[in-house]
């Protein structure tokens, strides 16, 4: 070939394209098909690491959990092989089951690991014949425990706001002869507080008990101002109603009012849960129902002693649940003649003022064992006895007097009342302490921004509710049931928390 050939050809670009591509096409193609082999390996894996997520799932269902180790075991790799056997390219797969026993009898723990090789097709060419696969899955569950339940309901007067902010309205446009003769101004007040001395500043404007309207008169009994056409004379026309009549005139339903149809689901639902064929040996159920009634004569109230027939008796003593009965505002007095044992020199001495809302005073006695005794596994063993679950469902705004001035702030808020008034006792932590779990459903305190008192006193903390709340309550176990939230279905959803079964750990 003379120089000149050779020179054209070296020059003639187009064929050294070709000769490159020539050159590289085998090794283009072996990339793109490695490059597929890798793909479909990741596909596989993914496949492979949900069938061992399903097989240990497979050992905790709730008939398995009633069967032996070894049964479970051999379940949970019978469901491993059937979800794998299909898929192609797989060879020498092995899996190893193990299931053990957790902190007590109740708790099973299963580990699924796998090993496998994938046989590639195009990466073979370049000496990677198989790539090798690996995964491990880790599931918990727990034999549903035998559970006592201790409910402590907030019926402060709080808890009587209505339970829609269109409520709330409708309760302000009711009431706003009430602020004008408090000097508050025109907003009215959406607070269904009851209580038991009326004709006052608290129930101004509200009809009479005879249903007629107030009427301007200068014989009304204990009216002041005399000239104000807002008070009843209750020689003819009974009675003035209080705001919690007002609202039941109404029809306006209030959160206390959700509240109880709420537990009533609850309860439904864990006599369901009990009596389920889910299980050979159904977990046994216990409720004892509390409210609060944190009046310095009463305090905590039972409502529903435990029992296991706790449906039926909460639909006879739910009527007896209400919001607390004051004697009139600011001045807590159990009954209209005031309890002659309150005084200045009783013990606890008689406070005035709203002091409603004591978690010193329920969750205090609730921590002896003389109301909750020390929990224990909750399994059918002899000498066993049930866990301890102390339900709490409050808008979770601290009013009291724990020392020597009155407090309003987050529940357990410790260190922030003015001159370290408040207690110095975190009762929450003392109960968990105890190893009793708390379960704990905010009902969000609804905001009544045309309320000088919650503006004073609730709006500055009202962020700080929330987390004081879940703080309190075990991991887990808190539930944020805004406005217009079901409160039988968060109820619900907090007990399947705290009764909860199978779950992945890794």
């Amino acid at each position: 070939m003379s120089i000149s050939v050779f020179t054209r050809l070296v020059r003639d670009r187009a064929g050294n394209v070709t000769t490159m591509y020539a050159l590289l096409a085998p090794i283009l193609v072996f990339a793109t098909g490695a490059a597929i082999d890798y793909g479909r390996a990741a596909q596989i894996h993914s496949k492979l690491n949900a069938a061992a997520d399903a097989a240990a799932l497979a050992a905790l269902t709730p008939n398995m959990l009633q069967q032996s180790s070894s049964i479970a075991q051999a379940a949970a790799s019978s469901l491993f092989q059937g979800l794998t056997n299909g898929l192609s390219g797989l060879s020498g797969t092995t899996v190893n089951v193990t299931v053990s026993t957790g902190a007590t009898a109740l708790v099973r723990n299963v580990t699924v690991n796998y090993t496998t090789s994938y046989s590639t097709i195009f990466a073979a060419v370049l000496g990677k014949s198989a790539l090798p696969l690996a995964g491990s899955s880790q599931a918990s569950a727990q034999i549903p425990p035998n559970i006592d339940f201790y409910v402590l309901l907030d019926n402060s007067p709080s808890m009587a706001l209505p339970a829609t902010t269109a409520g709330i309205t409708q309760m302000q446009s009711l009431t706003t002869m009430e602020t004008q003769t408090q000097g508050g101004g025109s907003g009215g007040c959406a607070f269904a507080c009851h209580q038991a001395s009326t004709n006052n500043s608290d129930t101004a404007g509200n009809p009479c008990a005879d249903g007629t309207a107030p009427t301007l008169n200068s014989n009304m009994q204990t009216a002041s101002p005399a000239s104000s056409a807002i008070y009843c004379k209750t020689s003819t026309h009974g009675a003035q109603i209080d705001n919690f009549a007002l609202a039941r005139k109404n029809n306006i339903t209030l959160r206390l009012d959700e509240l109880n149809s709420g537990v009533s689901t609850l309860l439904q639902t864990a006599s369901s849960t009990a009596q389920s064929s889910q299980f050979s040996t159904p977990p046994q159920y216990r409720f004892s129902i509390y409210s609060m009634d944190s009046l310095w004569s009463i305090g905590l109230t039972q409502l529903v002693p435990l029992t296991t027939n706790y449906v039926s008796q909460w639909t006879t003593d739910s009527a007896n649940f209400g919001v607390m009965n004051m004697y009139s505002n600011n001045n807590t007095c159990a009954n209209a003649a005031c309890s002659a044992a309150c005084t200045t020199t009783t013990t606890p001495p008689c406070v005035t003022g709203d002091v409603a809302t004591s978690y010193d005073d329920s969750l205090g006695k609730l921590s002896e064992t003389s109301y909750i005794p020390n929990p224990g596994n909750g399994t059918n063993q002899a000498g066993d006895t049930p866990q301890e679950v102390l339900f709490i469902v409050t808008d979770g705004v601290e009013d009291e007097q724990p020392v020597s001035s009155r407090i309003q702030q987050a529940m357990n808020d410790l260190g922030n009342a003015p001159g370290g008034n408040s207690s110095s006792t975190n009762w929450c932590t003392t109960i968990k302490n105890r190893g009793i779990k708390i379960a704990i459903l905010y009902t969000d305190y609804l905001p009544v921004p045309a309320n000088s008192w919650y503006n004073t006193y609730i709006s500055p903390i009202q962020s700080d509710i929330g987390p004081a709340l879940q703080a309190c309550a075990s991991p887990g176990l808190f539930y944020d049931a805004a406005i217009g939230a079901d409160l039988g279905a968060a109820l619900s959803a907090l007990f399947a928390a705290v009764t909860q079964s199978g779950h992945l750990t890794n």
